[in-house]
């Protein structure tokens, strides 16, 4: 598994909506986040599979061929003005046994298209990154 490291906005732009944590885990929100970034990705030209639901937040599934390639999206515990989002890729086992692929060019790549996107947030007073998905 190749991970970039995390890129976290603080914004009150996003609104949780009512029940949305009973998908994941209680306090632990994305929903509006995950669709907007989904939305920006798409008019960058970017295909998107689906978006799910994690215990830990959302997931923007971006490709599952030849590998699987996704975003990582949610809250910072006990926050809703605090965003981050994290890419990620995960080949198959047999491409892990065999190193057969390399992923780290796609999740630079990606990880510089989410730094843009999250830059772009309404109302955002501050973003920076962490090293590593939480």
């Amino acid at each position: 598994m190749t991970a970039a490291p995390q890129i976290w906005v603080e914004t009150a732009f996003f609104e949780v909506q009512p029940g949305e944590d009973q998908e994941t885990n209680p306090g632990i929100y994305g929903r509006a986040f995950a669709n907007w970034i989904a939305e920006r990705l798409k008019e960058r030209g970017e295909s998107i599979e689906e978006i799910v639901s994690e215990d830990w937040g959302r997931c923007v599934i971006v490709t599952r061929k030849p590998y699987l390639l996704w975003i990582g999206c949610g809250n910072r515990a006990d926050r809703t003005d605090e965003w981050g989002a994290f890419v990620t890729a995960e080949p198959g086992l047999l491409q892990r046994i065999f190193r057969t692929v390399d992923t780290r060019p796609a999740v630079a790549r990606l990880h510089r298209v989410l730094n843009e996107i999250m830059h772009e947030v309404p109302h955002a007073t501050k973003v920076w990154s962490e090293d590593g998905p939480r």
